[in-house]
């Protein structure tokens, strides 16, 4: 591989492993004033930035909408209303509005801990992966699977610094195959949902990012894939 795309592909998967770690981390706690100040950093807004495709697309103006977050937070009302935005979306007591698992969008009963969250389970189990609170938690919840994805994106990146090309194919295909039959089929289900959140400070646009970019992420795994298997 000529240096320079060696030095481009390394930017890109550290890009990839620092997003799915951004999501996992603001899809699984509640807010807090450290995860926004992450959320808002330079190096949230650059490591987007790679994925973005032309002028002015969603995740391009991510980049300004996070930059932008930055002056708010150190507002105590303004972090306390982010929270409530959480709790509402993704925690309750009432009614969710985009309820954050696969299973609700693919099932006919909308039901969890369904045929569909197992398979979710057995493609974890397939790459040596579980959650840490398995088998107590639904593992198809959008946290888990950012997660999930944050995991062989690590392991990818490492198989790329060992000169592993066999381990980082491996988990480059995982990641790809991951996308494609379970994140790319339920998230658009789940923003048409989340566009009657009933407040949009912080987490209609962090799904918004999140699903522009796994869209961006598998068109870059599937050229790349490509480029690995012509080698």
């Amino acid at each position: 591989m000529e240096e320079n795309k060696k030095e481009m592909l390394e930017v890109v998967l550290a890009g990839r492993l620092l997003v799915y770690s951004l999501m996992h981390k603001a899809f699984g706690m509640e807010p807090d004033e450290n995860l926004l100040q992450v959320l808002s950093s330079d190096e949230a807004g650059a490591a987007i930035a790679l994925f973005s495709s032309e002028e002015g697309d969603t995740l391009q103006k991510a980049q300004a909408f996070l930059k932008e977050l930055g002056k708010d937070i150190p507002d105590s009302e303004f972090q306390a209303a982010v929270r409530n935005e959480y709790m509402c979306l993704f925690v309750g007591p009432a009614k969710l509005v985009a309820p954050p698992w696969e299973s609700v969008y693919r099932g006919k009963e909308s039901m969890l801990f369904s045929a569909d969250t197992l398979a979710v389970r057995e493609f974890y189990r397939s790459y040596h992966l579980l959650p840490q609170e398995y088998p107590h938690v639904a593992d198809d919840s959008l946290a888990l699977e950012m997660a999930f994805m944050e995991a062989l994106a690590e392991r990818a990146q490492k198989a790329f610094s060992t000169g592993d090309e066999a381990a980082l194919r491996y988990n480059l295909t995982g990641a790809d195959i991951f996308l494609q039959t379970h994140l790319l089929v339920w998230v658009p289900k789940f923003m048409e949902c989340m566009k009657h959140s009933p407040s949009a400070l912080l987490y209609p646009q962090l799904c918004l990012i999140m699903s522009e970019f796994i869209q961006k992420d598998h068109e870059l795994l599937s050229d790349l894939l490509k480029t690995l298997k012509e080698k």
